[in-house]
């Protein structure tokens, strides 16, 4: 079984959360599983945003990303965030390839098209929406026993390089690598509902009634709309699940334990 497993959030600043994950990644992929990761990175960006003082701005959950961002996006993510995630690997004896979305020309990216609040088309610079994959490089490198690390940055047609959403990134190579399931790792434990308690099964109407009762927000409007594109081409399940929770990957994938929450078509 192919797994696209998505990392971000405090998985990638806490020292000690990332080894924990990779260890349990290992036991998984010890199963006959093939693991593709994921990753995002947008503390790191940030920080570093800040250290160069150049302001911040999001809309609808995603960052607005002007030249100069970009820029900073393309060096913390697939320079920074990328290498150390693959050391990470390298410690715990597995062997993994650092690539982003322009390497093998696997993921191709179109400026993404927004709206704002009054339903006119919203501006986002260099942010993009994979729309066209060729997953030969990945499939190579898996049929080699290696896991591959993917940066959340994918070139256009026009070599400009864009600001892919790590949730949409994940999703999109879930569909293009033809991924029977998708697992983002987050911070939080799952789909909260408007009581603020976990959810844990919900299909494509619920997350629609949900979004409607603005009862989903911030970060959860675009993993959301990930999870949906997911299932709508071919990606059988999809979890959320919190990384901090104890064995988290090995208590869904082997164990088949209800963890977080689990999204399915219907």
């Amino acid at each position: 079984m192919r797994i696209v497993v998505k990392l971000g959030g405090s998985l990638l600043t806490e020292q000690e959360l990332l080894p924990k994950i990779i260890a349990q990644l290992a036991e998984v992929r010890e199963q006959h599983f093939g693991i593709i990761v994921v990753h995002g990175g947008g503390r790191q960006i940030k920080d570093y945003l800040e250290r160069l003082r150049i302001p911040s701005h999001f809309h609808d959950g995603l960052r607005v990303t002007d030249l100069a961002t970009m820029e900073v996006v393309q060096m913390v993510l697939a320079g920074l965030v990328n290498k150390n995630i693959v050391a990470a690997f390298v410690n715990q004896h597995l062997p993994a390839v650092g690539l982003c979305g322009g390497d093998g020309n696997s993921f191709t990216a179109r400026r993404y098209s927004g709206r704002d609040t009054h339903d006119q088309p919203y501006d986002y610079g260099f942010v993009g929406e994979v729309f066209k994959g060729d997953a030969r490089l990945v499939n190579l490198l898996l049929a080699e026993r290696y896991v591959p690390v993917i940066a959340c940055i994918a070139i256009g047609e026009n070599l400009a390089y864009y600001n892919v959403n790590a949730d949409e990134m994940a999703a999109a190579v879930a569909i293009f690598c033809r991924a029977e399931r998708l697992i983002f790792v987050t911070d939080v434990p799952g789909v909260f509902d408007a009581q603020k308690k976990v959810i844990s099964s919900l299909n494509r109407n619920r997350i629609g009634e949900l979004r409607s009762a603005g009862v989903l927000s911030d970060g959860m409007l675009p993993k959301t709309r990930a999870c949906e594109r997911a299932l709508e081409n071919g990606v059988r399940e999809v979890h959320i699940v919190g990384g901090k929770e104890q064995e988290c990957l090995t208590r869904v994938l082997l164990q088949g334990e209800t963890l977080g929450t689990a999204i399915r078509e219907a």
